[in-house]
């Protein structure tokens, strides 16, 4: 990943980045810190390309604009980028797809590229370029982490707190460009004033768009309900999370079903104005994008404090170690998790010593619900409309799944508590990269209790 930025805050980054860390939890934060964090911190702009290696053109976009906010001069727009801002350049989210892509095409390429959708060049062997090595589509896991590059994501993210994620990938060669604001439905715990910060935002790319004659939409498809994708589980932080969605060639040069053809380097410059719109908004609307994000984080912790549930409690159950994985999952995602050191009284309900402790009111807050409330709620107005259309034989119009409650895909028990859990408890840490544990050697053998936790360990040398 490149963070790019003036001379002047690359010199400063860990201030930089302690001040980024300090905005993101108001609990610790008084007013005046806050407006004098306001006053000197740069916005952090994050853009991510081609998760799926088989969407080729956002990396050289990528490249394209770290060379231009690099060597530019005297453009104004450039200027108030590394003035106001970071920008992080993550440029190939997906190095395993996008080798296993290339070497298909190749493999298919006469002396000249074939545009004919049916070219060998444009037939993709399975597995295709899609996912990683594992074969994992990693727009999916962004709060599972069963992937290595997913949890080094997260990291990034945790450690900078941008403010505005956008995660830049193809679609169909029929297609255009999609930028936010995005399709309904909306996750219930995405922001009226986040919505607003889209709609600038894709305003801004639109006249751009214009200006450059290039189509595109918004609205029509990619929705942000479901929190597992890049660009919608940073907007439960409190980030702008959005998709920017390009049309493939897929290789050099594709014939449309108008005749017309799309080239690779169609792509390129897309994604490359797409981004650099983004960032120059971005650095032009500074305070405002870090004052909304820290008013979401704000906002999370009063809602928290007043809503009908003020913590979540992992039940131990007959399999503790799966519990605490779930616990140190959560904690992996920045959510603040506790171990209680004595038995928890919930109404009528008694949770034992070693519950871990979920509390709402904090920074996270949002995020948390959204991962672990047993239900999310759509619209009615959706729900509706879905109905109207599974009634006429027409497909629905969600992207993607519509439930992930992680307690139950755990099989854990958990109780809702409505009011703030007072006992003894420790900080949890989060899970590491293995959930392997080490045991010591043994002269004869080990006896174990079968569980999940005993499924994973290992033995020392």
């Amino acid at each position: 990943m490149m963070a790019i930025g003036s001379p002047e805050r690359m010199r400063e980054l860990p201030k930089i980045k302690a001040g980024l860390q300090q905005l993101a939890d108001p609990r610790r934060t008084s007013n005046a810190d806050a407006e004098r964090l306001l006053k000197e911190l740069p916005v952090v702009t994050w853009l991510m390309h081609a998760v799926h290696g088989n969407e080729i053109s956002s990396p050289d976009a990528a490249i394209a604009l770290a060379y231009h906010l690099l060597a530019a001069r005297q453009d104004p727009a450039v200027e108030a980028i590394l003035k106001e801002s970071i920008v992080l350049i993550d440029p190939l989210q997906n190095p395993d797809g996008r080798a296993r892509f290339l070497n298909s095409t190749l493999l298919g390429r006469a002396s000249s590229p074939d545009p004919e959708p049916g070219a060998a060049e444009h037939d993709e062997p399975w597995p295709g370029g899609r996912s990683n090595h594992y074969l994992f589509d990693m727009n999916r896991d962004w709060f599972a982490l069963t992937q290595p590059e997913t949890r080094g994501r997260i990291r990034i993210y945790l450690e900078w707190f941008p403010q505005v994620v956008a995660d830049l990938h193809e679609m169909g060669g029929d297609s255009t460009y999609f930028f936010a604001p995005p399709a309904d439905p909306l996750n219930p715990h995405i922001s009226k004033e986040q919505v607003a910060l889209f709609d600038l935002l894709g305003r801004a790319n639109a006249r751009r768009f214009d200006e450059k004659g290039f189509a595109y939409f918004t609205r029509e498809i990619f929705d942000s309900f479901y929190p597992g994708y890049g660009e919608s589980w940073p907007s439960f932080h409190g980030s702008v999370g959005m998709t920017y969605e390009m049309a493939s060639a897929r290789g050099l040069v594709y014939r449309r079903s108008d005749e017309t053809l799309l080239t690779f380097a169609d792509g390129v410059l897309r994604h490359f104005t797409a981004g650099l719109t983004t960032a120059e908004t971005v650095a032009r609307n500074r305070v405002r994008f870090l004052r909304e994000f820290m008013e979401y984080r704000r906002s999370a912790v009063r809602e928290g404090e007043q809503g009908p549930v003020r913590a979540y409690l992992l039940l131990p159950g007959p399999d503790p170690a799966r519990s605490e994985r779930l616990a140190r999952l959560v904690a992996a995602q920045g959510i603040e998790a506790r171990r209680s050191l004595e038995p928890v009284k919930v109404g009528e309900a008694t949770a034992p010593e070693g519950t871990f402790i979920l509390p709402v009111a904090q920074p996270a807050g949002r995020l948390l619900r959204t991962l672990m409330d047993p239900h999310t709620p759509q619209p009615d107005d959706f729900l509706k409309e879905q109905e109207r259309r599974r009634k006429k034989r027409l497909p629905d119009q969600i992207y993607d799944v519509t439930a992930w409650s992680l307690p139950q895909v755990y099989d854990v028990q958990v109780l809702a508590a409505s009011s703030a859990v007072n006992v003894r408890t420790v900080a949890l840490a989060p899970a590491p990269d293995s959930g392997s544990a080490s045991l010591v050697a043994a002269r004869v053998g080990y006896l174990l209790p079968w569980g999940s936790g005993t499924a994973e360990t290992v033995v020392g040398a």
